[in-house]
């Protein structure tokens, strides 16, 4: 008979989510910010595909920063944590960055974080102008 040794908690194993998601760095250069702002125009041509509105206006996007020369770090969200479609969103953002900025963004770094969690109220008024249209109320 095998014995099965457990351990009992002792410390608060509570993580600080927003603590843990990386972050971007304080200070930018105008190249690097310029680079960050196409990054963004490009996200724009990602379609969540249960919503038909693109990702930023959806308020998906949390930070777009520039690490070294030429990789492109992106804080995003989903509507949903169990969204089934985070596959489908991350190659679409790929596909628009990497394509239209090809020689200048090597790579696309996409981390999902969920602090703080999405809610309507992140939806910029070209979002709502879109939802309204579509038949939402918002």
């Amino acid at each position: 008979m095998s014995e099965e040794h457990t351990t009992p908690e002792t410390e608060d194993t509570t993580i600080d989510a927003a603590a843990e998601q990386p972050q971007p760095p304080a200070e930018r250069t105008p190249e690097q910010l310029a680079l960050a702002g196409k990054v963004e125009e490009y996200l724009m041509d990602v379609i969540d595909p249960e919503l038909g509105i693109n990702v930023v206006d959806l308020g998906l996007v949390y930070d777009i920063w520039i690490e070294g020369e030429s990789t492109a770090m992106v804080n995003m969200t989903l509507t949903s944590p169990a969204c089934p479609l985070q596959g489908v969103i991350e190659e679409q953002a790929n596909t628009a960055v990497l394509t239209n900025l090809e020689g200048e963004i090597s790579e696309l770094q996409i981390n999902w974080v969920w602090m703080p969690a999405w809610g309507p109220q992140m939806i910029n008024e070209e979002g709502r102008e879109q939802l309204r249209a579509l038949g939402f109320s918002v």
